[in-house]
């Protein structure tokens, strides 16, 4: 076939490269377009083949096809429009995974999104573009047609022994007649020309035509992209996932049963006419046959209504002695439990002084442990500090051995000097200079000693000073976190005069209104924190720290009285407040009791006194904290008094103060334990919040007034150790000054000795050599028997490690001994209280059941006369056997009506008049032939209803299965991804609401964000997300998109294109097809085969400026 001269090609098809060198003479290069002169190799990547002329088709002499198309049946494989809005005469060949049409604004890239629209089957309206197909056609043409070829080959393709390989569809559009369908196969040979075998098609490939997210243009895009309120967000997406179709259709059906409902209720009014006409005209008739035993019948019945009364009777006379049974069984239960219940007491009260006794012994032997365990470890300290004093003495031996060695030598070298001098010199007064010098000998001596013991006192005092230091240190800490504690109270406490719950968390108010705004969905409302419910009454005011340090976290709990509730609750907790911040929540059903009879019995008040409640909060605490048994007692040892001696008070636990926010738990006489406050007060109080305000401002400044006053005796004591350590320095110096001034003189009169040597000296040197050489072999048994001493410090501190290591487990097993004493003595105790509260429940309930015996004993003798009376005004019309006879009604009402209607027939037979048995008899047969036939279409249309409401439910229950399968999904999808960005976050559907909201978190968020608080990047990467787990879900052979990049800026352009190849990519049977007016050859990672780019040429306007 010959070819036709191309007039302006604006498309170009590019040969796949293989390599990234380039040969610029094997692609044709088309008027108008400018070679590349970047000067580097390209990307390997696949453009496609897209040619557009005036008469015909203009291929490449070359021939080649894109080598990477894999086609499955449904992808689209070309495109040809004639004469088709701004093109004449076009071909696009299109890949079978991604497609990317690039171009200029007004190159035609949006007309071939229209065409494949309309090419499928879809309306002019449907595309946005128009609104009547005729506007589609290229102006001056009277005609427009629109060609699509659709892969059938391989598996699951559609009728491939009618349409071979390929299903052509031709749409032509024509100015002065209607549009036409014809489906051809890959021979040409028409197939159809009918629009219901192309939507066959489309259905069978799953290619949604009329589905606005299958084929989104540009307004659908950027409607879709930028839609702001989760409402918008939702009807997108439910109406391209086509969820929002199958729940409208759902609902008509739901009309259409309700009408038809209402339709059976009207035609059962009319049956029931009938049915009572039919009735009538049978009671007729048989009236004519019964006329005469109607009267004996009556007799029957009445007698029966007076035997049902003798039967009822019966069953209530058997009913009560049941129920004296079973109240007899339960008091012999209930005394078995009494019986058992006193010999727990009897034995709990016997092992009761015997179990406080263990507990002090307990107590003593653990002391007595813990001072052992601090005598070996003061004697191991002192073991290490005498090996160290050896070890140093050793040292200072061998030094003093190594001194007197050098000394020998020194004393050979002027021994040799002397006898050379003696040789040389003559005279002298050498006994007045070595008196000198023996004199200044011992003044250098006893000078050392004091050197010595001075340096001892310096090191002394300047360990005091540190020791000094360090208590300062450590007093200083305490007091600056307490005085910081108060000043955070005050603070709160200021804030709280506003907002009270800010004292539980800075968001607990949110809490607690979000859950008043959803009170519907608990069954029963929460209440909490504890604390908001509590206040303290004014003249306990100053136990207000002490009962918030012993009732602790449960002041800040939550009461809730199910699981649901509980779970419901963690949620409302989970949007406002971290995790491991979340308050504790108390499951209890709000109930109310008599707790009175546990308080003891003693004139100090207890928790319970010092407080006021609301909303029932006193049960929860009494159930929890036992506060109905806390007494109240400043004074630690008059409560611990108290507890030994309770002398039937009841009284068992107390808390006294120590001192302003340290206080003591009396858990019994023998078990203490010490507990803290710590602020802000969570508990209202009826005292003024000025005088509160005061009361801590007062004592912040009486802390802060103790610290300087500790901080000025401290600096006091300092000073006087700095003035002690500069005198003994100043003492050191000197002394340091005139040792050196004697060693400079000794050096002078030894100089003087040297020069006047006699034998004398050289006998000197002799005997002070000969004192070295014997010092020396002094120091070496000394340091023998240093060594020996370290030798017997070391096995005495292994054996001493040895005693340390088993008084140390001595410690921990009397800890633990004494541990599990206290929690079994509180465990009996407990146990031993429980069953004291039980004995008068359980006489209580013996009471009840006896009385409750002894009227039933009663009430069955009053029947037993009255069923006597009852029988033989019964046997005057009929004997029982008559009255239970099978063929009788079966019960009182049906008696009582047959006898109604046997009088009105009694009535009737001996009123009526004017009618012939035969006459009766038509007219029976009439009302009865009307009734039947009324009575089967009612039937059978009440079977149809009912099958299509149970199918109803089971559709309904299907799509909320998909539809929450589907929202996961999608989810999912959007999930993996925000974590290509290293983003976390979901989509979160209310489907009561009808709202899709968008959560996403980044590496610099704490929690995860609505996405609309983010920048336009961030929020327009999640609304592609969005969008791609739209299409996921869709699940359609083609999709396409029409300048999704069009609002982005190139950053986020070029992340949301790599995000939308990789999806794409990655589903198996969906062809996708992009239209962008960017440049994509400025995204990377476009190298792989299974994508294709299509270049569109400038339009006209812009070649020719």
């Amino acid at each position: 076939m010959d070819t036709l001269a191309s007039e302006d090609p604006q498309l170009v098809r590019k040969r796949p490269r293989t390599s990234n060198s380039v040969d610029g003479e094997s692609l044709p290069t088309p008027t108008g377009t400018p070679p590349d002169t970047g000067g580097r190799a390209k990307r390997a990547r696949n453009d496609a083949f897209m040619t557009q002329t005036q008469h015909s088709l203009q291929t490449d002499d070359t021939g080649d096809t894109p080598t990477s198309n894999d086609y499955t049946p449904g992808y689209i494989k070309r495109v040809k429009l004639l004469n088709f809005m701004c093109h004449e005469n076009f071909q696009l060949e299109l890949g079978g995974k991604l497609n990317f049409i690039v171009g200029s604004n007004g190159s035609g890239k949006s007309a071939i999104l229209t065409a494949i629209t309309i090419g499928l089957g879809a309306k002019a309206t449907d595309t946005n573009r128009g609104s009547n197909l005729k506007e589609f056609i290229r102006e001056g043409c009277s005609s427009a047609s629109v060609e699509i070829v659709l892969s059938n080959e391989g598996e699951n393709a559609y009728q491939e022994g009618i349409y071979g390989t390929e299903i052509i569809i031709q749409r032509t559009i024509k100015r002065d007649g209607a549009a036409s369908f014809t489906l051809s196969g890959d021979k040409g040979k028409v197939v159809s020309h009918k629009r219901r075998d192309l939507q066959a098609i489309a259905d069978y490939f799953s290619i949604p035509v009329s589905n606005p997210m299958c084929f989104l243009s540009q307004d659908a895009a950027r409607s879709f992209l930028t839609a702001s309120t989760p409402a918008d967000k939702y009807k997108h997406f439910m109406r391209g996932t086509l969820i929002e179709d199958i729940e409208l259709n759902l609902q008509r059906a739901v009309e259409t049963a309700t009408k038809a409902h209402d339709h059976l209720i009207f035609q059962a009014k009319n049956l029931k006419l009938l049915q009572k006409e039919y009735q009538d005209s049978r009671r007729l008739l048989k009236e004519l046959h019964a006329s005469r035993d109607l009267g004996r019948r009556k007799q029957i019945l009445q007698g029966k209504l007076l035997w049902h009364s003798v039967v009822e009777n019966e069953d209530l006379l058997q009913k009560l002695d049941q129920t004296k049974n079973e109240f007899l069984e339960k008091i012999n239960a209930l005394q078995s439990k009494k019986a058992r219940a006193e010999n727990k007491i009897e034995r709990y009260s016997a092992d009761q002084s015997a179990s406080e006794e263990d507990l002090l012994k307990a107590q003593t032997k653990l002391q007595d442990d813990k001072q052992s365990f601090e005598d070996v470890r003061s004697k191991m300290n002192q073991i290490k500090l005498d090996y160290e004093v050896q070890k140093r003495n050793r040292s200072e031996t061998n030094a003093m051995a190594d001194d007197a060695r050098t000394k020998i030598k020194d004393c050979a070298d002027r021994m040799e000097n002397l006898k050379e001098q003696l040789r040389r010199q003559t005279g002298g007064d050498k006994e007045g200079l070595q008196q000198e010098l023996n004199g200044l000998e011992e003044e250098i001596s006893k000078a050392n000693e004091r050197l010595t013991r001075y340096n001892k006192l310096l090191r002394t005092t300047i360990e005091e000073e540190e020791a000094l230091n360090a208590v300062w240190e450590s007093q200083s800490l305490e007091k600056s976190k307490k005085i910081h504690s108060k000043k955070q109270e005050l603070g709160a406490y200021l804030a709280g005069k506003q907002n009270f719950l800010s004292s539980f968390h800075p968001k607990m108010d949110q809490v607690v209104r979000e859950m008043k705004r959803g009170e519907h969905q608990f069954s029963t409302p929460p209440i909490g924190p504890i604390g908001a419910y509590l206040t303290v009454k004014k003249e306990y005011r100053e136990w207000a720290k002490c009962i918030q340090a012993y009732l602790g976290n449960n002041l800040g709990a939550f009461v809730v009285s199910c699981a649901k509730d509980n779970e419901t609750l963690r949620k409302i907790f989970g949007a406002y407040i971290p995790q491991r911040q979340h308050p504790s929540i108390i499951t209890r059903r709000p109930t109310s009791f008599d707790f009175s009879g546990g308080r003891p019995n003693v004139h100090h008040p207890t928790i319970v006194d010092a407080l006021e409640f609301d909303e029932g909060t006193q049960y929860v605490l009494v159930d929890f904290n036992n506060i109905e048994r806390i007494l109240l007692i400043k004074d630690k040892a008059e409560a611990r008094n108290l507890l030994l001696h309770p002398k039937g008070t009841n009284a068992k636990r107390a808390l006294s103060w120590v001192k302003d926010d340290r206080f003591l738990n009396f858990i019994s006489a023998t078990s203490v334990n010490s507990i803290k406050y710590e602020g802000p007060l969570k508990m209202m109080t009826e005292s003024s919040p000025d005088d509160d305000i005061e009361h801590l401002k007062t004592s912040i400044i009486r802390e802060q007034r103790e610290l300087d006053e500790a901080k000025q005796q401290n600096d006091r004591l300092l000073r006087e150790k700095r003035q002690q350590k500069s005198e003994i320095q100043s003492e050191i110096s000197f002394l340091r000054s005139s040792i050196s001034k004697l060693n400079r003189r000794e050096a002078v009169l030894r100089i003087e000795l040297e020069r006047e040597v006699d034998m004398g000296a050289i006998e000197q040197t002799q005997i002070e050599k000969q004192e070295y050489e014997n010092a020396i072999s002094s120091y070496l048994l000394t340091a023998t028997d240093i060594s020996a001493k370290l030798e017997a410090i070391g096995e005495r501190a292994q054996n001493l490690r040895q005693e340390l290591s088993e008084s140390r487990s001595r410690v921990e097993a009397s800890e633990t001994s004494l541990k599990e004493l206290k929690g079994f003595c509180a465990q009996r105790n407990s146990n031993l209280s429980k069953l004291r509260e039980d004995l008068p429940s359980y006489d209580q309930q013996i009471h009840e059941c006896k009385e409750k015996c002894k009227e039933s004993e009663e009430a069955q003798e009053e029947f037993r006369v009255g069923i006597a009376r009852q029988i033989s005004k019964a046997a005057v019309f009929c004997n029982r056997e008559a009255a239970f006879d099978p063929g009788m009604p079966s019960t009182k009402e049906e008696a009582i009506a047959e006898i109604e209607r046997i009088s009105r027939q009694i009535q009737n037979a001996e009123n009526r008049v004017g009618l012939s048995q035969d006459q009766v008899l038509e007219r029976f047969e009439k009302a009865k032939l009307k009734y039947k036939d009324a009575e089967r279409k009612y039937m059978e249309t009440d079977k149809v209803i009912n099958y299509l409401n149970k199918s109803l439910e089971r559709r309904f229950q299907c799509f909320d299965m998909t539809r929450s399968n589907t929202c996961f999904d999608a989810d999912s999808d959007f999930k993996e991804s925000l974590q290509k960005r290293n983003f976390s976050g979901g989509l979160s559907f209310d489907f009561d609401r009808s709202f899709l909201s968008m959560f996403m978190k980044t590496q610099n968020d704490d929690s995860p964000r609505n996405v609309d608080t983010f920048s336009g990047g961030e929020k327009s990467y999640a609304q592609t997300s969005l969008l791609l787990a739209t299409w996921t879900q869709m699940r359609s052979r083609v999709i396409a998109l029409d300048e999704f990049d069009v609002f982005m800026d190139q950053v986020n352009r070029q992340i949301g294109t790599k995000l939308i190849i990789s999806k794409s990519l990655g589903s198996k049977k969906t062809q996708t097809i992009i239209i962008t007016p960017q440049d994509i050859g400025k995204i990377a990672d476009l190298d792989d085969p299974r994508i294709c780019i299509h270049r569109m040429n400038d339009p006209e306007r812009r070649a020719n400026p």
